[in-house]
């Protein structure tokens, strides 16, 4: 998963929790290989694995697994028991709530439930002092890792219905569509994420062994796709991937390939909080960042490969893409790592 991106605005948000705490900012960025270009301007992309790295750095110089973004700090470690304690439960039901006991005996300034109403089951936050989290940052963790988590341990893409957020639409919105791939509605009492509630009798089938295998590709996983993940969106994805040469390749031949029509997989996708367009769009661009910094690749082998009439095209793509242009985001990735210093 070499070429997934991120947005840029974790990456600002964890800076300025650096910062704010005097921490060594300028060692982590390094450490993790981010040139401060990355913070020049937001709606860059990042290479998702640098951005986790810098994730876990951080939350192991501030020995909190929150970041600082709660009144308390959850020591390094309290997920890990969390996950310890879930994998011994018979069925995901019993996992979640053995979960939510364990937190709320160790963490305060938010609080997690589990609400079942007919066919729904809903995991909702608690924040009281969302003034502690202003970049969202710490919402959009906890979300995030309790849906990986939970889809991991059942091995499972579990698929969402909806997403709820307690604040209005944040600047980063667009990665919402592929981090939280369901209808979002915004400026709500509480945040929180509800799925079909069969999920919660689905066996847990981890081990301590995978546990310790999962712990150690965290945050990277939070950010990425369920390895289980068999959504519309990914499997269109996935298509597109295969034919990236193939410019025109339309909605109808993808409907075609999974077996729908046009109309069907319009509303599949709909309901998946994202479009066809859109989906394209971020498989192009996160491979174009690939080729061009792992694969070092000139920007017209790139748009060749990606399958544009001309080099000019792409980059006037690129640019909407990552914020820069192709040349510029080469830069880049490479200074960190020609620096004379590391």
């Amino acid at each position: 998963m070499d070429n997934l991106t991120s947005t840029n605005h974790f990456l600002l948000a964890l800076v300025r929790v650096a910062d704010e705490h005097q921490l060594d900012t300028e060692g982590m960025l390094a450490q993790a290989e981010i040139d401060r270009g990355f913070l020049s301007e937001p709606g860059l992309r990042i290479n998702t694995q640098k951005l986790a790295n810098f994730v876990r750095l951080l939350s192991n110089t501030m020995r909190d697994e929150t970041l600082g973004q709660c009144e308390y700090p959850n020591r390094p470690g309290t997920f890990f028991t969390l996950g310890e304690l879930a994998i011994h439960q018979p069925n995901l039901h019993k996992a979640i709530q053995r979960g939510l006991r364990f937190d709320h005996q160790v963490s305060d300034g938010y609080r997690l439930d589990l609400i079942i109403a007919e066919d729904t089951a809903t995991l909702e936050i608690h924040q009281p002092r969302l003034d502690l989290d202003p970049y969202h940052l710490f919402t959009d963790l906890i979300m995030l890792s309790w849906h990986r988590l939970c889809s991991w341990l059942i091995g499972d893409n579990i698929v969402l219905a909806k997403a709820t957020f307690a604040y209005p639409p944040p600047p980063h919105v667009d990665e919402y569509r592929f981090l939280f791939p369901c209808p979002r509605e915004f400026e709500c009492g509480v945040s929180g994420f509800s799925f079909h509630r069969s999920y919660l009798k689905k066996p847990v089938i981890q081990t301590e062994k995978t546990l310790k295998a999962f712990m150690r590709q965290c945050p990277f996983r939070l950010f990425a796709r369920p390895e289980s993940d068999n959504s519309i969106s990914s499997r269109v994805q996935d298509i597109m991937r295969k034919n990236l040469n193939d410019s025109e390749i339309s909605l109808k031949e993808v409907s075609a390939k999974l077996g729908m029509s046009n109309r069907t997989l319009r509303r599949k996708l709909d309901r998946e909080g994202t479009s066809y367009r859109a989906l394209k769009d971020a498989v192009r661009r996160d491979m174009a960042i690939h080729f061009l910094t792992h694969k070092s690749l000139s920007v017209g082998e790139t748009a060749e490969l990606l399958g544009f009439s001309e080099p000019g095209v792409f980059v006037r793509a690129f640019k909407t893409w990552a914020g820069v242009t192709p040349g510029i985001y080469k830069k880049l990735d490479k200074s960190i790592s020609q620096s004379p210093e590391l």
